[in-house]
């Protein structure tokens, strides 16, 4: 088997069956699909039973948070490849086969990486993402050194690579885990990337990334995600020279996140701290995003 798909899911009842659907709509029927459910306390188990079978089964864990529940996916995959999709986003047609292909035309390589768009749940707007080439290391620690454009959509890791390079279980690091393993893998391996579209971040007012709006959290998933970097000597190394430019990016983000939703002060205090750490930071459109919420 080529691809198991993982679905971690957690009070997504009202969402999950779009998804699956979705999902099991492939051109290319070479996948199984992997239901964790983290826990939750509405109706999952009832909604996804009609969809059980050989091809999709589904697990029920202690509510441990995503990454965690990434990890135990991965290791009841069967597949040669381990895919983390969203149970709130929409799989294309061409997902698996253009997954297969890449894979082939590189001759299985350690992670590939498909590309995605983000589309509104309301007005169905639809949003590209910024696209990188991973062929050089420079452009690689590029590409994310900015900020997290990836999804655990499109990224797929061959199943070997994602047993020894898992997902950190700290529910500190919650919403961010996935930013810290791309940096992590980009360290060890080449990302193979295909141009075409292959998933759709669905944006809704349900996101994590939405509704984390605590200053303490925002803080705490930050300054948590900031720390295993900094631990890690290989990723440090990669890094290089760009370890500050890196640090001082996002503690912009970390301070725009908390002026918009109010924190002022907090906020202020990681705008400056990011032209601390690096003076281009007055270069950035988001330090001058930050100023904006903290004067109006």
């Amino acid at each position: 088997m080529f691809l198991s798909i993982v679905i971690p899911t957690y009070n997504r009842a009202h969402l999950i069956e779009h998804t699956l659907k979705s999902v099991l709509a492939q051109s290319c029927d070479d996948f199984e699909v992997i239901i964790i459910d983290d826990g939750s306390s509405d109706n999952t188990e009832e909604i996804v039973q009609p969809y059980l079978s050989e091809k999709v089964s589904y697990y029920r864990i202690q509510n441990s948070e995503r990454g965690a529940a990434r990890n135990r996916g991965t290791e009841y995959a069967k597949g040669d490849y381990v895919n983390w999709f969203d149970s709130d986003d929409e799989m294309l047609p061409n997902h698996v086969a253009n997954a297969r292909e890449l894979a082939s035309k590189h001759q299985y390589p350690e992670v590939l990486n498909l590309m995605y768009q983000i589309k509104d749940s309301v007005s169905g707007k639809i949003t590209p993402v910024q696209a990188g080439y991973f062929g050089k290391e420079k452009q690689r620690k590029n590409f994310l050194i900015e900020g997290n454009y990836l999804a655990c959509n499109p990224v797929i890791v061959r199943k070997d690579i994602a047993l020894k390079n898992p997902f950190m279980e700290d529910r500190a690091l919650s919403a961010s885990e996935d930013y810290e393993l791309w940096l992590r893998l980009l360290a060890k391996y080449p990302f193979h990337q295909s141009p075409e579209i292959t998933s759709f971040l669905i944006q809704h007012d349900e996101r994590s990334v939405n509704t984390m709006t605590n200053p303490d959290k925002l803080e705490t998933r930050f300054l948590t995600f900031l720390k295993y970097i900094d631990d890690n000597s290989e990723l440090k190394h990669f890094l290089g020279n760009d370890y500050p430019y890196f640090v001082m990016r996002n503690y912009l983000i970390l301070a725009v996140d908390l002026a918009y939703n109010g924190h002022k002060r907090k906020g202020l205090f990681y705008l400056k701290k990011a032209f601390r750490e690096h003076k281009s930071a007055l270069k950035q459109r988001v330090f001058w995003a930050t100023l904006k919420h903290l004067i109006f």
